[in-house]
């Protein structure tokens, strides 16, 4: 995930806050939280076998860009801005922070790099910054673990015969892989400049929120698997029969790893695969097809996860294996051909809380993910407060702007004809729809 060092691959978290802020007292809660983690504390060094970090006794604070904030609007400008920005990753942290201060109304964007930071680091993150500056006399507690195989594997594992074994056969067989690609020299295309990368997000409101929960709730499914269905459909619809070859979700791998803290940094995010056959044609989506396809997803992510987990120890121990490779691991996946793949990363219900001692958490937008510059489509799906938010993240060439907003609008289309929104609801929702106003930046 750290690529080259120079390749952006940052996670960006905003929140918008209603109460006046201290900028003292901001940047104490960033050094109580930089002196909690030790990746807070890391730079990388660049060595003959590839990047490694390097805990340093006296590190540069956590950087604190301020900006006047001008309007409701230029949150979206700033995390453009970040969201292209390589870190200094040899002398400053690989999270920063930026204000947009505006007296009684603050926008807070806490950007971090992937490699330290997945989506559930970056809002813990955020959960401890607003903490402890609501109470400085918090103890954040601090570990000295920097996430390291010894960390996260059981020590009785890694001295097992069976498995030490088995870890060499699937790191053989990678370094295989990884030594035909070379020789082929097979690229899907040039790579994608960040700067071409955009995002276009929006909400549902809360109305058409709780209409789906419940609603998926009646019918056995998780919202991830009624989503799932309504993007691969509009995928499908929007881009044709062939505009969709594969399809994936992240998974939280922390359920998998009982020896890494709850609140730990961790920046790895295994994806599994999201079944596309069997998709109806091109806008030929029925209701009971619909639910019935999503009990199938379901199911079946059930499934894939569970086998996920139970291959985890093994993926980890091997890829510590392949430092050597690591320029090579880093084409590989620079090279892969995703233009017609399509992920979603679900983040679920926020926990953070919305009421402080001076200041109340008004939202928080759904987080946004800088992958790779190579041709990719995510769409992120996150809830906070009752209101849930989708992103999709793209670039012009893999999926032209005018195409995201067609996705957005037949995904939406799908879900409330096959959610059939309660009568209780309807006054709710056409209030939600007048509002509604789709960003893309």
């Amino acid at each position: 995930m750290y690529r080259d060092g120079r390749t952006p691959f940052t996670a960006v978290f905003t929140i918008k806050l209603a109460g006046t802020l201290d900028e003292g007292r901001l940047r104490q809660a960033l050094a109580r939280m930089q002196a909690k983690h030790p990746l807070l504390r890391c730079v990388v060094e660049e060595t003959a076998g590839g990047p490694r970090f390097v805990l340093l006794d006296r590190p540069a604070p956590i950087p604190l860009r301020i900006v006047e904030r001008g309007g409701e609007d230029d949150w979206q400008t700033e995390a453009r801005r970040e969201w292209v920005t390589p870190f200094d990753a040899g002398r400053e942290p690989l999270v920063r922070l930026v204000w947009l201060r505006a007296g009684e109304v603050n926008e807070l964007l806490l950007v971090g790099h992937h490699c330290i930071c997945d989506g559930y680091s970056g809002i813990n993150l955020m959960r401890e910054c607003l903490s402890v500056y609501d109470q400085p006399e918090q103890n954040l507690g601090a570990y000295d673990a920097l996430g390291a195989i010894g960390d996260i594997v059981p020590a009785a594992l890694l001295e097992d015969r069976r498995f030490r074994r088995r870890v060499r056969w699937k790191a053989g067989i990678l370094r295989l892989v990884l030594f035909l690609k070379q020789r082929s020299g097979k690229r899907s295309g040039p790579p994608i400049a960040a700067e071409q990368m955009y995002f276009h997000r929006w909400d549902t409101g809360n109305a058409t929120a709780q209409a789906l929960t419940e609603c998926c709730r009646s019918e056995g499914v998780t919202v991830l698997a009624a989503v799932s269905v309504a993007f691969l459909q509009a995928f499908r619809d929007v881009r044709g029969a062939r505009g969709l070859a594969k399809a994936c979700t992240m998974v939280n791998a922390r359920r998998f790893l009982p020896e890494l803290r709850a609140d730990a940094m961790f920046g790895l995010a295994p994806g599994v695969a999201l079944r596309t056959k069997g998709l109806p044609l091109p806008r030929d989506m029925s209701i009971g097809g619909f639910w019935s396809r999503a009990r199938a997803i379901k199911a079946d992510l059930t499934r894939r996860i569970d086998r996920l987990g139970a291959g985890l120890y093994d993926k980890l121990v091997g890829l510590e294996g392949l430092h050597d490779k690591y320029d090579s691991l880093v084409d590989f996946f620079e090279s892969a051909p995703t233009v017609r793949n399509v992920t979603l990363s679900n983040l679920g219900r926020l926990d953070l809380p919305q009421q402080y001692r001076s200041f109340r958490l008004e939202r928080v937008y759904t987080p946004l993910v800088m992958v790779s510059p190579t041709p990719a489509n995510t769409v992120v799906i996150s809830s906070f407060a009752g209101r849930m938010e989708f992103a999709i993240i793209s670039d012009e060439q893999s999926l032209p702007r005018a195409q995201a907003l067609e996705i957005q609008q037949r995904a939406m289309e799908i879900l409330r004809t096959c959610v059939a929104i309660p009568a209780q609801y309807n006054a709710a929702l056409g209030n939600e729809r007048s509002a509604m106003r789709p960003e893309t930046t």
